[in-house]
Parts: C-alpha cells; structure tokens; sequence
C-alpha cells in the first residue's frame, strides 16, 4: 500500500535521537552518551502527512514515512552493504535515557542508576555564626556556640568537662583558685567560639544568633547568682548565731547547704563545713568537762585543753567557747559539796591560761569553803574519817580567816582522834582469849583521858578473872577506858600455903600438899599515849587447906591451887586499874 510502508532500505540516520526499544520500552539515550559528529549536523525533514484515502483511517500507533522519490537528474543512492558477520560495530552507542529514573531501592549506593537530568548536590558550606552570639553560647559552660558552629563533638566534651570540672570542684578541690579556673574555662569557651565563628563568614542579621546565645548564658548566670546568693545568705545566718555562742544553729545553718550550693560556691560550702567540725569538736570538749563535774580531774583537764586548742586555732569562736564554760560554771553549785570540793580544788591548783578560761578559777573562793565543810562532815557521817580530816585541814590551810575556820580546826581535831580509835580497835582486834597486836604495839588514842584514879580498864585477852572485877572498872568499849588490860593466860604463882594430909580408910598413906597462888602475866597500855604502865605477872591469893581434899592424884608432895574470892582477884588488880 502506497504511504503506509517503511523503506526498510534506508539506513538509520547517525543522529537520531529516538530511542531504541529495549525490552518493550523506550529508553532515552542521555546526550553526553551519543556518538560523535563528524560532520555537519544533519537533522531530517520532517515528513508530510499522508492524505487518507476515503474509507480507511489513518494508523495512529505506526508513523509511516512517506515514500520518498528519487530527483530526477539525481542518481540514486547506492544500497547499503550487507553487515559482515563478526565485524564489529561502529555505529551509535545506545545509552540510558536522562529521564529514567532508578527502582525503588537502588541508587548510587547499591549499584542502580541515577536520574541525570537532575543537579547533583553540591557539598553544604558551614553555617555562618556571629562571633558573640559563639562566645556567649560557649560562656555558659553548655557548649551552645559549638552547637550553632555545626560542632557537635566540641560542645560534648566542652559539657563533659564542665561536669567534670564541676564535680571535682565541689568534692575534692572546693577552694577559691579551682573556682577562678571555671571562671577561666568558660572564657577560653567563649575566646574559641568567637574565634570559629569569625572563620565561618559575615551574618547579615545576627541578632537571632545573639539572642539565643544570650538566651543559653543568662539562665547560667542567674541560677549561679541566686545559688551563691542564698548560700551566701545561709552563711551570714551561720556565723550570727556563732556570734551569739549559738554552735548548735550553726550547724542547722550549714546543713542548709544543698548540692546545687556546693556547685555554684565550693569554697563557702567548705567554709560550711568547717563551721561544723569546729562545733562538734567544741561540743566534744563541753561533753568531757562536763565529766569532770563529778570530780574527774582527767575530764576537767582534757575539757580545758580542748577548749584552749579551739580559742587558739578558731578565735572567731570565743563567744561559742564562753557560753561553754558558763554552763560549765552555773552546773557547778548544782553538784554534791565533794565534787564541787574536787573541782575547785583542780580549777585553784590549775588555773587555766588565757582571760577566756582563766575567769573560771574566780569562782573557787566563793564556792570551795563551803564545799570542804559541807564535804568534811559528810566523810565524817560515812566513817570517811581520813579524808574529812584532808577536807577540813584544807580549809584551815587555805583560808584561814575564813568565818569556817574555827569549825574545821575542830573537825580536823576529830576526825584525827576518829581515826586513832579505829586504829587502837583495829589493833585490838575482835578475836577473845588471845593476846592481840596492840598488846606488843600499841598506838595512841589521845582523846581518852589520861589513866587516873578511878580507872577504866579494857581487857584483852583472857578473861578467866577480869571479869570478876566490878563493873565499873571494867568497860567493853575502849574509846571508853584509861587502860588496855593485855591478860594472859594463868599459872602457878607462889606457895601460899603447905597441908599435910591422911587417907581416911584403906592404906592411910599420907601426903603433903602445897598450896600455889594463881599467877597472871597482865601488861597495862595507857590508852591516851599507848605507852606501857605495867608489865608484870599478878599473884592472886585465896584460901588454902581445907578440911578434907577429894581425889589426890598422888601421894607425897602434891600442888594444889588457891580457891581465890572475888575480893581476892580485885585485890591483885587494883594497882593496875586503880593506882
């Protein structure tokens, strides 16, 4: 059919540009990829549109090319050679159409194709940030400058070791220098955010910029500022009360003191601390002395010394350390009259140094009198006898013109005497029928009234005959008697007397009894100078040869002794009781 063939002789032209079909599609040829011209460039005519015949429609899905004749003069062109096979060829490379565009889920990355009709995106140049709007990001220790300069990984380590820095600070470090090195670290902060920030290029409108950076400092800072300010007024509460001798609020004061007020102000939170453990080692001394109010040297010693230690090393508690020691001074009178007797004693023999403490010994002449007395008399009600005669001697000695001196020169006289008749009963012991030590050393009991007519006597000893003695000469308490009777047991004394007798019935032998005195060993002992009176073996007489004797022992020569009366036995004792 005329019009509606291809002239399959023609040779496609070098440059056309349709593109070829590749598996049923239509694949664009990018231009970068065609052939290249080695002529003058050739573009086809475009072709005429064929008349439709009457009755057929025109193909509308095949374009067909017209027929094209040959000019006449012209010769025509020569048909192509056929292909050789295996030559290779030479003819326009097909190439991928710049509208294709890659699946979904290919790309560069993993080897797709990429639309190249598109721009390639250029490398995306930092941001231009203002200088100071970079330093003040950068001076509030939170790296804000980095972020806006794109710097990440500076603004972490920039927080790190602020956080870093901080905890050191307030835990371990806590002096001034380490808080002036934070202060240093946030402005080589901002020194190297304004130094990148120059580097990044002019900003037409900073402000933005600026206001964020101001926006990232300011909180800092008032947050830091109100810290320190309350810390600051939570220390001013501290040392008001430490003015006023008040260590106990203090101590609530620091404990005020919160972590947040150790990061914003190391050094006052370590002055805090300070204030602390100088008032629990205050309070430790007051707890001590306050042992040594019931007489513990040891306790009024150490308490002083701590006290004096604190005045020394932290003057600025010497009001603390006053109110200490008036409590300790007003307790004083509170106490039993020995401890007060032993304090005051240690306070007048140890006065403390120094005006603060010193004052404590002017309260010994008001308070120590009267203790020693109060204290005498109470040793004397409990037998203490030693150490109310050390009490009373005391206050003679220390203040004799003391209106209570008269009365302890006596209860120095009594307890003295108090004591020799403990001795004098000790000696004596309580065992009977034995001679005890005070009969080979005795002591003295000078309050007993020198031995004189009608005596005393205590016996000790055998009592075998003293206790015939009348009543009252003899006496069972020794603080009582002149004369200590040191009685040993009896013998045979002197022949009184020599009897012949005869048995009556059986042999009738005879026998001669004599008859002996009774003789006791007896040492007379002064009781008021414990010396020696007497020692001599007494002779007690009595009646001797009676009419008959019952049941002799022997024959011969027999010893018998004398049947002494009672007027007997007080015959041979009185010369030692009542000389």
């Amino acid at each position: 059919m005329k019009g509606s063939t291809l002239d399959e002789t023609r040779p496609p032209e070098p440059h056309d540009e349709t593109s070829p079909d590749v598996g049923g599609e239509t694949v664009a040829l990018p231009a970068s990829t065609q052939a290249p011209i080695l002529g003058p460039e050739r573009r086809p005519e475009p072709a005429a549109e064929p008349e439709a015949e009457p009755g057929v429609e025109p193909d509308v899905e095949r374009s067909v090319e017209p027929e094209v004749k040959p000019d006449e003069g012209t010769e025509p062109e020569p048909a192509p050679a056929p292909a050789v096979p295996f030559e290779p060829d030479t003819g326009p490379i097909p190439v991928l159409s710049p509208t294709m565009t890659h699946p979904v889920g290919a790309g560069p990355e993993t080897g797709g194709y990429v639309r190249l009709d598109q721009p390639q995106p250029e490398p995306v140049p930092p941001p231009s940030v203002d200088p100071l709007a970079a330093a003040l990001g950068n001076a509030s220790l939170l790296g804000i400058g980095y972020f806006l300069l794109r710097k990440r990984w500076l603004a972490v380590l920039a927080v790190l070791v602020t956080i870093g820095y901080l905890l050191v600070s307030a835990l371990v470090v806590r002096t001034m220098l380490s808080h002036l090195v934070l202060v240093l670290w946030a402005g080589v902060l901002a020194w190297h955010g304004w130094w990148l920030a120059a580097k990044s290029g002019t900003v037409s409108s900073p402000r933005r910029q600026r206001v964020l950076g101001g926006a990232a400092l300011l909180p800092v800072l008032l947050v830091v500022t109100l810290l320190r300010l309350d810390a600051a007024g939570i220390e001013s509460d501290g040392y008001a009360a430490r003015d006023s001798g008040d260590c106990d609020r203090t101590v609530a004061a620091v404990q005020r003191l919160s972590f947040a007020h150790r990061l914003a102000d190391p050094p006052l939170v370590a002055r805090g601390e300070h204030a602390t453990s100088t008032c629990v080692r205050i309070a430790a001394s007051a707890a001590t002395l306050r042992t040594g109010l019931s007489g513990r040297t040891v306790g009024l010693s150490e308490g002083f010394r701590g006290l004096a230690g604190v005045l020394r090393d932290e003057p600025a508690y010497g009001n603390v350390v006053r109110v200490v020691l008036d409590g300790f001074l007003a307790d004083l009178p509170k106490r039993q009259d020995c401890e007060v007797a032993d304090v005051t004693q240690w306070l007048r023999e140890h006065r403390p140094d120094g005006d603060a403490l010193g004052r404590a010994a002017d309260v010994v002449p008001g308070l120590e009198p009267r203790a020693l007395m109060s204290c005498g008399d109470r040793n004397m009600g409990q037998r203490s006898f030693p150490l109310a005669r050390a009490r009373y001697k005391m206050l003679v000695d220390t203040y004799p013109t003391h209106e209570l001196a008269p009365r302890a020169k006596e209860g120095v006289q009594k307890a003295q005497w108090a004591i020799e008749l403990d001795a004098v009963r000790s000696a004596l012991g309580t065992s009977a029928g034995v001679r005890p030590r005070y009969c080979e050393a005795s002591t003295a009991y000078t309050a007993a009234p020198p031995h004189a007519r009608p005596g005393r006597a205590y016996v000790a000893g055998s009592t075998e005959f003293t206790k015939r003695l009348p009543g009252g000469w003899v006496v069972d308490d020794v603080a009582n008697a002149t004369v200590v009777l040191c009685v040993g047991p009896s013998g045979e004394g002197s022949v009184a007397e020599t009897c012949r007798y005869v048995e009556v019935g059986g042999l009738r032998r005879r026998s001669t009894v004599s008859f002996h005195r009774i003789a006791v060993p007896v040492r007379a002992i002064e009781v008021t100078s414990g010396r020696v009176l007497s020692d001599t073996t007494l002779e007690i007489g009595g009646a001797t040869c009676p009419e008959f004797l019952d049941n002799l022992r022997s024959t011969g020569d027999v010893k018998e002794k004398v049947t002494p009366t009672d007027a007997d036995v007080q015959a041979a004792f009185t010369p030692l009781v009542s000389p």
